[in-house]
């Protein structure tokens, strides 16, 4: 009995004891897989949001990158820019809407919905493709110059407003493009729908309160625009990382307050936010649901484990402690336990039948021969195990794995070992599936491998999304290479040499991908390439709307393209390599344009002073010379004003071509500016050739140029400077050709002149007297003269014109002639002109203040001053500041004034005539303008110029044009006054002539204030 107690109590002791190790044990590694694979399932589902974010991200941001700098390409385009300034300028109206409306529509094919141009006065002039109708639920911001607005109609719809500028940097107005995201719409619809609560959000922040948010929200069954806080309870939702510019993923409440697994990444720099979330509770149910699976595996393990621990243990202990009357119990016992194996030996059996449903289950011989195969394996390779026994397993080769992948496996499973990996294999009817395949050598009883144990399980669906998710990535990170290599300077070859090779590094088989580039004519190729494919795909290179190229890719073996991914990987690439190849066009022209003349298309400025520096450093390692002509026309400023700004610019065309006929190819010509070009001679041998090639100009210049129906005339006057004689670096010898250039004007035009020192110390003169002319009003040197004009018969004071004398301190009286012409270039002339107009203005005052009745005062205005944009109230100021009536002055204007712009001056002189002025055309005769013209003109007076005066006695030619002058101002009722009377002979001729009003010396020379009181006191 007490045997009998001892052993029930040591056999309980031995139970409890190993049972509580076992389950020990068998818990804590239970708990460590599932922990272990619950932190990796969690892992790879955040990151697997996480990418479906940065994809959404980097595909919005690309599309909107994309149409930017579409809209931005056609709007820099020159036709657009000059057709919208001829319609703002209404010149050629018409014809310019027509050729713009046959642009935008040929730009339509570049997948544009709808292309609208506006002018700068907001009015929509051309309209090309069906405008969707803006709704008020967009999203809208701002990115450089463009409007970018994104509004959902059954799918996504982008539109940009762009403005568009002239070449001097002015806006002319603004287009407007849309374009269906088809792509973007098709993309973030895949990822709205990853589950039943699965949602995509796309945000920017509202305007009115950068507190809150104006949302799309996209999910499998809507898509919504909602107005939602970027923070709830004090916690910030998802997007509001999102518009703050971070990344990442967060477990948090949504807008509804639900606990969700949120992607959030910032798209661009565009201020807009992407979301991709999922309820938690439904991303992590599988997780879940595998933890209930593993723990009933755990429980069922250890019932196992416990029946096999007290199948084992108990008899040893049983025959250790027991005696020989209880082997019948041991009997017993073993009978038990063998009821016990027997329902285990059930149980696995049903779980193998378990297995093999879902398993693909092979056994093969030691030659790799099939010799049995279960239902599933047949099922999914389509295979009847009578096709597959006795074949090895190459029977199911797809072609993808290398030969050293069946190498390692062999190598492995010879030595024994168990070899694990994902294979893809091909069933009988050529289709491709995966499987996660273990292979187990089993060795018989002397240890060698007599067979080999294949379990596989079938994974292709999970494969697929892996794949799927895999070649996006390297497709998209293929694209950014691409992208970042176009943003950096490289050339056409450089560039296509790149894209070749992340092409092929991208493809499904990068190892047999072989790739062309055709691009304007050139090609570009992989090493590896050859003409024909055994698989090939391809795409046409778009620029400006022509096909300029294609772009091809091919397997050199036969194996299948990953479609369509792969065919719009390589558009992709085509469409970007047009846009780069489009843009890099565009950048050659403004680089022409930078450094040559727009209209004559000669080198300008820039590149003459680099052309110059290689001139002298080239003559001074050969011991040359070199020579510049500086070239300015003569008379071409009269046919320019006269005959209108198109006929100067086809003048200067026609220049440009002569003087480079007279040079060799060798030598530079260049437009400096208006009306002068700059001729470079390199490695000349003496001042002789430079003199020998001005001739030449001077004679190809001086022959008539037929322009538009008319024969034209104009001269030209060269100024030359020799290096190294006259200068060692280019602003030098430029300088001093300009010097020689006005040296030759100053003595006749129409000639050459070589640079001397001389005409340094005429420059140095002409600078001091500028200096010295800046100064004269501040230090009281200026100083009016008045001289009469006087009325016949009565010779009654009837005017007096104010004349501008300049005392200079060290010089003596300065000659208007010499000052004047120099504040007239330098622009002083504006402010002189004031001093002018308010000392008369003064003097007028006083002298009505100590009673005298004064007669009209004339102030000369210059071309810059009736030019000048503030002219009207300048006048207005001084007359107010003094406290002169207009009707105490006479403004003069000379007669080529009028003819530069005619109704901008009829429009001058009609506000100053209608304040009150008296308005007198100086030196009339001298203007080359028609007569016609003085009808349109509010005149008064005309004075006649005294080269008319001088010798109307002796000279018919000038008494036949005063006559003329005279019985045209009498028609048209307007005074005249004769200038420069010096005699009796000529004031007689002028009176049987019908002139009774006289400006000269012959009745008073210009007087001082003083001087013409006495006179004003004979007046009264």
């Amino acid at each position: 009995m007490k045997a009998k107690l001892f052993l029930t109590q040591y056999d309980r002791r031995i139970n409890l004891v190993g049972s509580l190790i076992l389950i020990t044990l068998i818990l804590v590694t239970g708990i460590f897989v599932y922990t272990t694979m619950h932190r990796q399932s969690v892992r790879l589902l955040d990151m697997s949001l996480e990418t479906l974010s940065q994809q959404a991200a980097q595909l919005l941001n690309s599309q909107i990158q994309a149409m930017v700098s579409d809209t931005k390409s056609i709007s820099a385009r020159f036709s657009l820019i000059d057709a919208l300034q001829q319609i703002n300028s209404q010149q050629g109206e018409t014809d310019a809407i027509e050729k713009l409306e046959q642009y935008v529509n040929a730009l339509l094919h570049n997948g544009f919905n709808s292309i609208s141009i506006y002018d700068y006065a907001g009015n929509n002039v051309v309209q090309a493709g069906p405008t969707s109708q803006e709704l008020t639920e967009s999203l809208s911001f701002e990115l450089e110059s463009a409007m970018i607005t994104l509004w959902w109609n059954e799918r996504y719809i982008q539109r940009i407003q762009m403005e568009v500028f002239d070449h001097n940097g002015q806006q002319i107005g603004y287009i407007v493009t849309e374009k269906n995201q088809s792509l973007l719409t098709q993309s973030l619809y895949e990822i709205g729908a990853i589950g039943e609560s699965g949602e995509f959000m796309l945000c920017t922040p509202w305007r009115e309160d950068r507190l809150k948010m104006e949302c799309f929200l996209m999910n499998a069954a809507s898509v919504q625009f909602r107005r939602l806080s970027r923070v709830l309870a004090d916690k910030a939702l998802p997007m509001d990382y999102a518009l703050r510019g971070e990344s990442g993923v967060v477990t948090t409440g949504d807008y509804r307050q639900i606990r969700v697994v949120a992607a959030h990444t910032p798209v661009g720099e565009y201020g807009l936010g992407l979301v991709v979330k999922i309820d938690e509770e439904e991303l992590y149910q599988p997780i879940t649901a595998r933890a209930k699976e593993i723990f009933f595996y755990i429980i069922l393990l250890m019932v196992m484990a416990l029946l096999l621990l007290n199948w084992q243990l108990m008899p040893l202990v049983r025959k250790l402690v027991r005696s020989e009357q209880e082997i019948e119990k041991v009997n017993a016992n073993l009978h038990r336990s063998k009821e016990i194996i027997e329902r285990n030996l059930s149980e696995l059996t049903h779980y193998n039948e378990a297995v093999g449903k879902l398993a693909l289950v092979s056994v093969a011989d030691q030659k790799g021969l099939i010799i049995q195969a279960n239902s599933k394996f047949c099922e999914v390779s389509g295979y009847n195990e009578e096709e597959l026994i006795g074949q090895d397993h190459r029977i199911l080769n797809s072609g993808i794995h290398p030969k050293v992948f069946w190498t390692e496996m062999w190598r492995t499973v010879s030595l024994g070992d168990t070899w694990h990996a994902e294979v893809c294999n091909r069933t009988k009817g050529g289709e491709l599936y995966w499987v996660d395949t273990t292979i187990v050598p089993l060795r018989d009883s002397s240890g060698r491998i007599y067979r080999y144990l294949s379990v596989r399980v079938d994974i292709s669906a999970r494969k697929q999304k892996e794949l799927s998710l895999c070649q996006q990535l390297k497709e998209s990170n293929c694209l950014q290479l691409i992208r970042q290599a176009m943003d950096s300077e490289l050339s056409v070859s450089k560039l296509c040499q790149h894209i070749l090779a992340h092409l092929t590094a991208a493809v499904q088989y990068p190892e047999i991908a072989s790739a062309k580039i055709e691009l304007a004519g050139e090609q570009f190729v992989t090493d590896n390439y050859v003409e024909v494919f055994a698989q090939r795909l391809s795409a046409e290179i778009i620029v400006n709307g022509n096909n300029i190229g294609e772009l091809q890719l091919g397997y050199l073996e036969s194996k299948l393209f990953w479609l369509p991914e792969e065919q719009n990987l390589i558009d992709i690439i085509a469409n970007d390599l047009g846009r780069w190849y489009e843009r890099k066009l565009a950048d050659q022209r403004i680089s022409y344009l930078a450094t040559h003349d727009n209209l004559t298309g000669l080198p300008n400025w820039h590149l003459l002073q680099d052309r110059i520096a290689q001139a002298i450093a080239h003559a001074g390692r050969h011991r040359k010379r070199a020579a510049i002509l500086f070239i300015d026309l003569d008379r071409f400023k009269i046919i320019n004003d006269s005959l209108g700004h198109e006929m100067g610019d086809l003048l200067l065309k026609e220049t440009g071509i002569r003087l480079r006929s007279c040079v060799r190819a060798e030598d530079t010509v260049a437009r400096q500016g208006g009306d002068e070009f700059v001729v470079l001679l390199q490695g000349i041998s003496d001042h002789q050739s430079a003199g020998a090639v001005a001739k030449k100009i001077l004679e190809a210049i001086k022959q008539p140029y037929p322009i538009g129906g008319k024969k034209l005339h104009i001269g030209c006057s060269i100024g030359i400077a020799v290096f190294p004689d006259d200068g060692e670096n280019a602003d030098i010898l430029l300088k001093n050709s300009d010097i020689a250039m006005y040296h030759a004007k100053e003595i006749g035009r129409n000639n050459y002149q070589f640079f001397t020192a001389d005409m340094n110390q005429q420059i140095m003169e002409r600078h001091l007297l500028e200096t010295d002319l800046r100064r004269a009003a501040e230090r009281k040197e200026f100083q009016l003269y008045f001289q009469p004009v006087i009325d016949m018969p009565e010779q009654k004071l009837k005017s007096m014109e104010a004349l501008l004398r300049w005392k200079h301190p060290k010089l003596g009286s300065v000659p208007p002639s010499k000052f004047i012409l120099l504040a007239e270039e330098t622009g002083m002339i504006i402010s002189i002109g004031e001093w002018v107009l308010k000392e008369a203005c003064l003097q007028i005052k006083a002298w009505q203040e100590r009673g005298y009745q004064v007669p009209r005062v004339a102030i000369n205005l210059s071309a810059r001053q009736f030019r000048c944009k503030t002219l009207v109230a300048d006048i207005t100021r001084i007359l107010n500041e003094t406290g002169v009536s207009p009707s105490s002055l006479t403004l003069e204007i000379t007669e080529s004034m009028l003819i530069q712009n005619v109704d901008e001056a009829v429009e001058i002189l009609t506000q100053l005539r209608l304040m009150g002025f008296e308005l007198s055309i100086d030196d009339f005769g001298t203007g080359y303008s028609s007569l016609g013209y003085l009808k349109f003109y509010p005149i008064n007076i005309l004075k006649i110029d005294r080269s008319f005066i001088q010798n109307i006695v002796s000279e018919p030619n000038d008494a036949a044009i005063i006559a003329a002058i005279l019985a045209m101002a009498k028609t048209l009722k307007v005074a005249v006054i004769a200038e420069g009377v010096e005699t009796q002979e000529q004031v007689t001729f002028l009176t049987q002539q019908g002139c009774n009003r006289y400006q000269g010396f012959y009745f008073s020379e210009p007087l001082t204030a003083e001087e013409l009181e006495s006179k004003l006191c004979a007046s009264q």
